[in-house]
C-alpha cells in the first residue's frame, strides 16, 4: 500500500525541482518523456512505462539502468501511455492517492484525454502554473494558492454552494455545458448534493 504514486508525463515544460519533493511511502513511475525528469534522482525510479519514442536513446540507455521495471509499449496502440499507466495502477497496485504531473500545457487534445481520465481514476496533475482535480458529492473545504479558481461540471451538479470565494454561489444547479464559475478567486467552502465537479487553480 502506497501513500501517493506519483506520475511525471510530457511536455516537458514545468520545473521538476519547484513541484516535486520526496516524501515516505511513494512510488515513483515516469511516463515516456517525463522519465527525463528522474535521471538526476539520487534513488531509484520505481516504474517507467512508454514506447520512448519522445526521449534520445543516449539519454534512455542512461536512466533505464535507474528503474526498477520498465514496460515498453508498442507504438502503435489504442490508448495514450498515461491511459495505459493509470488501467495498470488501478488494476494492480494498492495506494491512497495518485499526483501526475505535467500533461497540462502541449497538445490540447492529450489535454482534454487527461481530463476524461481523471473522471475515471480520481487523480490530481500539477504543473507550474495550474492545480487540477476532482471533487465528488458533500462538503469540501477548498485550499487555494492560485490566483484565479474555476469550478466546472463533469458530470452535472445538483444544489452546488460556494462560500467565502470572491463569487458565493447558493444552490445553483450546474450543467456539464455551464461555464458560470470560471475565474473565481480565494478560498472557502463548496457543497453540492450530486454530481462531479473538476476545480482548476491556475495563475495567469
Amino acid at each position: 500500500m502506497f501513500d501517493k504514486i506519483k506520475i511525471f508525463v510530457g511536455p516537458n515544460n514545468y520545473d521538476f525541482n519547484r513541484l516535486y519533493f520526496e516524501e515516505a511511502n511513494e512510488f515513483l513511475i515516469g511516463v515516456d518523456s517525463g522519465l527525463e525528469y528522474l535521471k538526476n534522482l539520487q534513488k531509484q525510479v520505481d516504474l517507467a512505462v512508454g514506447d520512448f519514442d519522445s526521449i534520445d536513446k543516449s539519454q534512455y540507455d542512461v536512466i533505464k539502468d535507474k528503474c526498477k521495471e520498465i514496460i515498453t509499449l508498442d507504438k502503435d496502440k489504442k490508448m495514450t501511455d498515461l491511459a495505459f499507466t493509470l488501467e495498470y495502477i488501478y488494476n494492480n497496485m494498492d495506494y491512497s492517492s495518485i499526483e501526475v504531473y505535467g500533461g497540462i500545457s502541449g497538445r490540447v487534445d492529450h489535454f482534454l484525454a487527461n481530463v476524461n481520465l481523471i473522471k475515471k481514476y480520481d487523480f490530481s496533475m500539477r504543473d507550474n502554473k495550474h492545480h487540477i482535480y476532482m471533487l465528488k458529492k458533500g462538503k469540501h473545504i477548498v485550499n487555494n494558492y492560485k490566483k484565479y479558481i474555476s469550478f466546472f461540471a463533469i458530470e452535472d451538479c445538483y444544489n452546488l454552494s460556494l462560500r467565502g470565494f470572491k463569487f458565493p454561489l447558493n444552490n445553483y444547479y450546474l450543467s456539464m455545458n455551464d461555464s458560470l464559475c470560471v475565474s473565481n478567486e480565494g478560498e472557502g467552502e463548496l457543497e453540492f448534493t450530486k454530481g462531479k465537479i473538476l476545480v482548476i487553480s491556475t495563475d495567469d
